[in-house]
Protein backbone atom coordinates (compact mmCIF):
# COMPACT_ATOMS: atom_id res chain seq x y z
CA UNK A 1 0.00 0.00 0.00
CA UNK A 2 3.01 1.95 0.88
CA UNK A 3 3.54 2.44 -3.38
CA UNK A 4 0.22 3.84 -3.56
CA UNK A 5 1.00 6.68 -1.46
CA UNK A 6 4.11 7.43 -3.55
CA UNK A 7 2.16 7.74 -6.60
CA UNK A 8 -0.54 10.28 -5.11
CA UNK A 9 2.19 12.34 -3.35
CA UNK A 10 4.28 11.67 -7.14
CA UNK A 11 0.78 12.95 -9.13
CA UNK A 12 0.57 16.32 -6.53
CA UNK A 13 4.53 17.08 -6.84
CA UNK A 14 4.68 17.16 -10.54
CA UNK A 15 1.46 16.54 -12.26
CA UNK A 16 1.90 15.46 -15.89
CA UNK A 17 1.16 17.38 -19.20
CA UNK A 18 -2.38 15.25 -20.51
CA UNK A 19 0.09 14.06 -23.60
CA UNK A 20 2.47 12.67 -21.20
CA UNK A 21 3.33 9.40 -21.87
CA UNK A 22 4.29 7.30 -19.00
CA UNK A 23 4.22 4.17 -16.43
CA UNK A 24 4.34 3.26 -13.08
CA UNK A 25 5.24 0.41 -11.57
CA UNK A 26 6.58 -0.82 -8.10
CA UNK A 27 9.73 -1.69 -7.77
CA UNK A 28 11.11 -4.87 -6.55
CA UNK A 29 14.39 -3.33 -4.77
CA UNK A 30 13.23 0.11 -3.75
CA UNK A 31 9.54 -0.53 -2.59
CA UNK A 32 8.71 2.10 -4.25
CA UNK A 33 6.93 3.02 -7.70
CA UNK A 34 8.78 3.95 -10.36
CA UNK A 35 8.50 5.97 -13.40
CA UNK A 36 8.98 4.53 -16.71
CA UNK A 37 8.46 6.11 -20.74
CA UNK A 38 6.45 3.14 -21.47
CA UNK A 39 5.57 -0.53 -19.78
CA UNK A 40 5.23 -1.86 -23.48
CA UNK A 41 2.66 -1.73 -26.25
CA UNK A 42 -1.46 -2.03 -25.90
CA UNK A 43 -3.16 -4.23 -28.42
CA UNK A 44 -6.99 -5.08 -28.73
CA UNK A 45 -6.82 -4.30 -24.51
CA UNK A 46 -4.29 -6.08 -24.09
CA UNK A 47 -0.80 -4.96 -22.63
CA UNK A 48 2.19 -6.32 -23.09
CA UNK A 49 5.08 -6.04 -20.45
CA UNK A 50 8.45 -5.00 -21.54
CA UNK A 51 10.56 -8.26 -20.68
CA UNK A 52 13.14 -5.50 -19.01
CA UNK A 53 10.81 -4.38 -16.57
CA UNK A 54 9.22 -7.92 -15.70
CA UNK A 55 12.23 -8.99 -13.04
CA UNK A 56 11.79 -5.09 -11.67
CA UNK A 57 8.48 -5.61 -10.05
CA UNK A 58 7.50 -6.53 -6.96
CA UNK A 59 4.13 -9.35 -7.18
CA UNK A 60 1.36 -9.99 -5.50
CA UNK A 61 0.48 -13.23 -3.87
CA UNK A 62 -1.33 -14.02 -6.96
CA UNK A 63 1.70 -13.75 -9.28
CA UNK A 64 0.02 -10.40 -10.52
CA UNK A 65 0.42 -6.78 -9.87
CA UNK A 66 -1.13 -3.45 -11.22
CA UNK A 67 0.37 -0.75 -12.54
CA UNK A 68 -0.97 2.73 -13.80
CA UNK A 69 -0.65 3.67 -17.48
CA UNK A 70 -0.65 6.99 -18.59
CA UNK A 71 -0.89 6.69 -22.50
CA UNK A 72 -2.59 8.57 -25.11
CA UNK A 73 -5.29 6.10 -25.61
CA UNK A 74 -5.47 4.66 -22.62
CA UNK A 75 -5.13 6.03 -19.27
CA UNK A 76 -5.37 3.91 -15.81
CA UNK A 77 -4.98 1.02 -13.48
CA UNK A 78 -3.77 -2.29 -15.35
CA UNK A 79 -3.23 -5.51 -14.14
CA UNK A 80 -0.55 -7.60 -15.13
CA UNK A 81 0.88 -11.40 -14.55
CA UNK A 82 4.73 -12.71 -14.53
CA UNK A 83 4.22 -13.90 -18.10
CA UNK A 84 4.05 -10.09 -19.09
CA UNK A 85 0.63 -9.74 -19.58
CA UNK A 86 -1.46 -7.11 -18.69
CA UNK A 87 -5.43 -5.89 -19.01
CA UNK A 88 -6.99 -2.88 -17.96
CA UNK A 89 -9.18 -2.22 -14.48
CA UNK A 90 -11.10 0.31 -15.36
CA UNK A 91 -13.43 1.04 -12.03
CA UNK A 92 -10.28 1.68 -9.67
CA UNK A 93 -10.63 1.04 -6.00
CA UNK A 94 -9.32 3.14 -3.44
CA UNK A 95 -6.30 4.70 -6.10
CA UNK A 96 -5.38 0.97 -7.20
CA UNK A 97 -6.98 -1.64 -9.18
CA UNK A 98 -10.27 -3.55 -8.30
CA UNK A 99 -9.39 -6.60 -6.02
CA UNK A 100 -8.87 -9.85 -8.04
CA UNK A 101 -11.09 -11.81 -6.07
CA UNK A 102 -12.60 -15.63 -6.19
CA UNK A 103 -10.11 -16.12 -9.18
CA UNK A 104 -11.37 -13.06 -11.76
CA UNK A 105 -10.58 -9.88 -12.28
CA UNK A 106 -12.91 -7.42 -13.61
CA UNK A 107 -11.88 -5.41 -17.20
CA UNK A 108 -13.73 -3.67 -20.00
CA UNK A 109 -13.99 -4.86 -23.95
CA UNK A 110 -15.49 -2.23 -26.19
CA UNK A 111 -17.26 -0.62 -23.43
CA UNK A 112 -18.58 -4.04 -21.34
CA UNK A 113 -17.10 -5.76 -18.29
CA UNK A 114 -15.10 -8.93 -18.58
CA UNK A 115 -14.24 -11.22 -16.11
CA UNK A 116 -10.63 -12.66 -16.63
CA UNK A 117 -7.95 -14.95 -14.77
CA UNK A 118 -4.56 -15.03 -14.22
CA UNK A 119 -3.15 -15.55 -17.59
CA UNK A 120 -5.42 -12.87 -18.86
CA UNK A 121 -7.92 -14.95 -20.73
CA UNK A 122 -11.40 -13.64 -20.50
CA UNK A 123 -13.21 -16.63 -18.74
CA UNK A 124 -16.75 -14.23 -19.12
CA UNK A 125 -17.64 -11.37 -21.54
CA UNK A 126 -20.94 -9.76 -20.37
CA UNK A 127 -23.65 -7.14 -21.09
CA UNK A 128 -22.57 -5.31 -18.02
CA UNK A 129 -21.18 -1.50 -18.24
CA UNK A 130 -20.27 -1.37 -14.36
CA UNK A 131 -19.30 -4.07 -12.27
CA UNK A 132 -17.78 -4.42 -8.44
CA UNK A 133 -15.06 -7.11 -7.43
CA UNK A 134 -16.54 -10.39 -5.74
CA UNK A 135 -17.63 -10.26 -2.12
CA UNK A 136 -18.73 -12.97 -0.07
CA UNK A 137 -19.94 -14.65 -3.69
CA UNK A 138 -21.36 -11.84 -5.49
CA UNK A 139 -20.81 -9.02 -7.36
CA UNK A 140 -22.68 -6.09 -7.97
CA UNK A 141 -23.37 -4.95 -11.64
CA UNK A 142 -25.08 -2.36 -14.06
CA UNK A 143 -25.83 -0.92 -16.92
CA UNK A 144 -26.65 2.12 -18.44
CA UNK A 145 -25.24 5.58 -16.90
CA UNK A 146 -23.93 5.52 -13.56
CA UNK A 147 -23.04 9.06 -12.26
CA UNK A 148 -20.76 10.27 -9.43
CA UNK A 149 -21.95 11.88 -5.99
CA UNK A 150 -19.27 13.97 -4.25
CA UNK A 151 -18.95 14.45 -0.62
CA UNK A 152 -19.07 18.02 0.68
CA UNK A 153 -14.95 17.91 0.09
CA UNK A 154 -15.36 16.35 -3.07
CA UNK A 155 -12.98 13.33 -2.25
CA UNK A 156 -15.51 10.63 -1.57
CA UNK A 157 -18.53 9.64 -4.26
CA UNK A 158 -21.43 7.82 -4.42
CA UNK A 159 -22.51 5.99 -7.47
CA UNK A 160 -26.00 6.54 -8.20
CA UNK A 161 -28.69 5.60 -11.56
CA UNK A 162 -28.03 3.07 -14.00
CA UNK A 163 -29.82 -0.22 -13.93
CA UNK A 164 -27.86 -2.69 -11.47
CA UNK A 165 -28.22 -6.35 -9.70
CA UNK A 166 -26.01 -8.69 -8.34
CA UNK A 167 -24.48 -12.22 -9.67
CA UNK A 168 -23.15 -14.73 -8.35
CA UNK A 169 -19.46 -16.13 -8.72
CA UNK A 170 -20.96 -18.70 -11.74
CA UNK A 171 -22.24 -15.43 -13.48
CA UNK A 172 -25.87 -16.58 -12.62
CA UNK A 173 -27.93 -13.40 -11.75
CA UNK A 174 -29.58 -13.61 -8.20
CA UNK A 175 -30.95 -9.86 -7.73
CA UNK A 176 -32.55 -8.88 -10.97
CA UNK A 177 -30.63 -6.11 -13.18
CA UNK A 178 -33.37 -3.52 -13.01
CA UNK A 179 -32.72 -1.32 -9.35
CA UNK A 180 -30.71 2.27 -9.32
CA UNK A 181 -27.02 1.33 -7.81
CA UNK A 182 -28.26 3.53 -4.50
CA UNK A 183 -30.94 1.35 -4.17
CA UNK A 184 -30.25 -2.57 -5.28
CA UNK A 185 -31.59 -5.01 -2.78
CA UNK A 186 -28.75 -7.22 -1.81
CA UNK A 187 -28.81 -10.94 -1.52
CA UNK A 188 -30.09 -12.21 1.52
CA UNK A 189 -27.05 -14.03 2.20
CA UNK A 190 -24.98 -10.88 2.01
Amino acid sequence: MKFIYVLLVAFMISPASADEMFCMYPDNDTRELEQVNSCGPINNGLLTVDPSLMTKMMWSKYGMQCIYINYPKDKGWFYINQNGLGRGSPFSHDNDCTPYQAGVAIGLVNGYVVYFNQVMDVVKTTEYTWASNFYKGYSKVCIGELTKEYDRYGEHYQLKGGQCGFIDREFNVVVQVAYPHESTPVPESL
